[in-house]
């Protein structure tokens, strides 16, 4: 049976009695519910692994509780928990076969052999290695997609109460990896246990998670779906860890609108899409943000247009995406516009003109944007 799993004020600080302790994870709290695939995203040092390993027993906590439905397993040693967990690097015993790497752990359990092997057999056909397992050769004779669903198998195959992933798809190429997070998410849903998995790749994220918690410095940013973080992200970090934001410095001139410096463009943003902390004074610093599908080139210039040189032209398929330059006091970096087609009077070094598409603007506190 699929359990929740609770983290309710957890900190984690590495060397507290030292001149430069490490708040590592920062009152985190928040619920996952049972059977569900989460995701917890976010840049190298955010405390996404040392929250996963506290989650294992395999680091220790400074303060808080972790829960397992309704028991407190803040202090159960890990070999109580019940927990499957997958490593970025598999893994796996060299020296077996790999009925004997999945079979592994039921061993340690003293199963009886007619078990262990109707398991094996059960979780390999589960991972897809029905015919690998027929041949049962080492490890080292698989392919890397191969040995991660073996590692995967191994972890399922005791029937844990919760499925740990720490990056298991970051040694793979990148149509492996595709290939891989869509076969993550067919066995945990099959299996239907609450899973964790972890990822600096937002990408990765968004394709496998039903929710996602973004970290940043310990702290936990947001948590929602896919949709949520990238429609309605609440700061600008977020914003532009969940895809692509275009920020433009602008100084605040209403409650909901900005002008963008060094132009006389002014834009009203939608007050549900303000981001801005309450009592914010006019004149403040703040970011203007938009998404690439949010803006559009134009060739000529207007009141709420904003002169740009064009660098980079890329056709992706189903869009084209146009790299442009702005006044280094709009923004220090390359601003991206995706298109629906080609601009054929559009030509790389071009000076052309950009603006906003109605009502698709936020508004964002002056902060780190990643």
């Amino acid at each position: 049976m699929s359990l929740n799993l609770t983290y309710s004020k957890i900190n984690k600080i590495f060397e507290p009695d030292s001149k430069n302790p490490v708040h590592a994870l920062k009152d985190v709290s928040f619920s996952i519910e049972p059977g569900e695939l989460f995701c917890l995203l976010g840049p190298s040092g955010c405390g996404k692994t040392t929250l996963l390993r506290a989650t294992a027993g395999l680091e220790t906590i400074t303060s808080g509780h972790i829960l397992y439905g309704d028991m407190d397993m803040t202090s159960i040693p890990p070999f109580r928990r019940n927990i499957g967990m997958v490593f970025q690097s598999f893994a796996l015993y060299p020296h077996m076969n790999i009925f004997e790497n999945v079979a592994y752990g039921l061993r340690v359990r003293k199963m009886e052999e007619k078990e262990i092997k109707r398991r094996v057999t059960e979780v390999m056909e589960l991972v897809g290695l029905t015919e690998e397992l027929k041949r049962n050769p080492s490890p080292t004779g698989l392919s890397g997609g191969q040995q991660q669903r073996v590692a995967i198998a191994r972890a399922l195959v005791y029937d844990p109460d919760i499925l740990l992933l720490d990056e298991p798809l970051a040694n793979l190429d990148a149509k492996l990896r595709r290939y891989m997070r869509a076969e993550i998410r067919r066995i945990q849903k099959a299996t239907n246990i609450t899973t964790i998995f972890v990822t600096h790749d937002q990408e990765e994220a968004m394709a496998i998670g039903d929710r996602l918690a973004v970290l940043h410095k310990g702290v936990v940013e947001q948590i929602g779906t896919s949709d949520e973080l990238y429609t309605n992200p609440s700061n600008a970090f977020v914003a532009n860890f969940i895809g692509k934001m275009n920020f433009f410095n602008a100084s605040l001139v209403g409650s909901h609108s900005a002008k963008i410096d060094a132009t006389d463009v002014t834009v009203e943003v939608r007050p549900e899409r303000s981001r801005l902390e309450a009592g914010l004074k006019k004149g403040s610093e703040v970011f203007v943000g938009a998404r690439p599908e949010q803006l559009e080139i134009v060739e000529e210039a207007s009141d709420q247009t904003i002169a740009a040189t064009v660098q980079i032209i890329q056709h992706l398929g189903q869009v084209v995406r146009y790299e442009v330059l702005l006044d280094k006091a709009i923004s220090p970096a390359t601003m991206e516009i995706d298109m629906p087609h080609y601009l054929s009077n559009v030509r790389e070094q071009d000076s052309v003109f950009i603006r906003f598409k109605e009502g698709m603007p936020f508004l964002f506190n002056r902060e780190e944007q990643n």
